[in-house]
């Protein structure tokens, strides 16, 4: 059994929430006004079947009401429909969606735990 990749499983994810926002793992230069970036950043074998997953989202956006809005969309998703990633067998609230200002720049960040299943 192998590891998945899980940001390449939750990009898509997330995509399929946020419509014509871009989403990846690094920000682009320059970066669009509406952005989201999520990727990995800890975790650990559980054992060697399961994983942990940490994951922190970044939300950009033209104001903190519309930051809040797309990083409030996201964060239900992952809390709620997380099944939709077949290889994902729970998920854990690290840090709620909090306002965390990018320079005079708008953005929400939240960070969760995924468990995460290998792939067969």
């Amino acid at each position: 059994m192998k590891f998945a990749d899980v940001e390449a499983m939750i990009l898509p994810f997330i995509k399929a929430r946020v419509g014509s926002t871009g989403v990846g793992t690094k920000v682009p230069n320059p970066r669009p006004t509406r952005y989201v970036r999520a990727w990995a950043n800890g975790g650990s074998a559980v054992n060697r079947v399961l994983e942990r997953v940490q994951i922190t989202v970044d939300v950009w956006a033209a104001s903190t009401v519309e930051a809040s809005e797309i990083i409030g969309d996201i964060r239900y998703a992952f809390l709620n429909r997380y099944t939709q990633m077949p290889l994902v067998r729970g998920v854990e609230e690290v840090t709620r969606p909090y306002f965390n200002p990018d320079g005079d720049v708008d953005r929400y960040r939240f960070t969760i735990a995924l468990m995460v299943r290998a792939a067969r």
